[in-house]
């Protein structure tokens, strides 16, 4: 069964509010150098125009991220597998810790689509993508045990959306 994973931001709505703030500001400051005769410097700076789209910029680039770090954190070897040596479907005799790459299917199966500008979905198309991530019990007996490769991203995503935004959502 696929696994699927969506984010979503309200940063197109934060983006308009700033815009409508920045407009505001800059309306003002030509007022006043209407109203009172003297020459206002312009408000809206090159430090303040960075502001416009930056949640929008922020959200696409975190989701950059996370795309590329769900394939990493597959490809570690960090994940414990209840016996000691397994001989994987490729031929591979592999220990634990290890990866969750065997046969590759399962991280060539990873879907990005983009909905709308403030929705991203990940799907993992491979009929034991649930079962990889989640664990569960085998048809033959005996536990598999989960391999959430998701949730090391999903714990660091805060982390990287605070950097993209002190860089101005570049």
């Amino acid at each position: 069964m696929a696994y699927q994973l969506r984010f979503e931001s309200n940063a197109f709505r934060a983006d308009s509010a700033i815009g409508r703030l920045l407009d505001g500001l800059s309306a003002l400051s030509k007022g006043v150098k209407r109203a009172v005769g003297i020459r206002a410097q312009e408000f809206e700076g090159n430090k303040l125009r960075q502001l416009r789209g930056i949640n929008q910029r922020t959200f696409e680039r975190a989701m950059d991220w996370a795309d590329k770090d769900f394939d990493q954190q597959m490809v570690s070897e960090k994940w414990k597998w209840n016996e000691n040596e397994t001989r994987r479907k490729n031929g591979e005799t592999v220990g634990s810790p290890r990866d969750i790459i065997d046969t590759g299917d399962l991280l060539q199966s990873k879907q990005r689509v983009q909905i709308g500008k403030s929705i991203t979905e990940f799907t993992w198309q491979d009929d034991v993508a649930e079962l990889v991530h989640d664990g569960g019990t085998m048809k033959i007996g005996g536990v598999y045990p989960a391999r959430p490769w998701t949730q090391p991203t999903l714990e660091d995503i805060d982390t990287v959306i605070e950097t993209v935004l002190r860089n101005g959502g570049r």
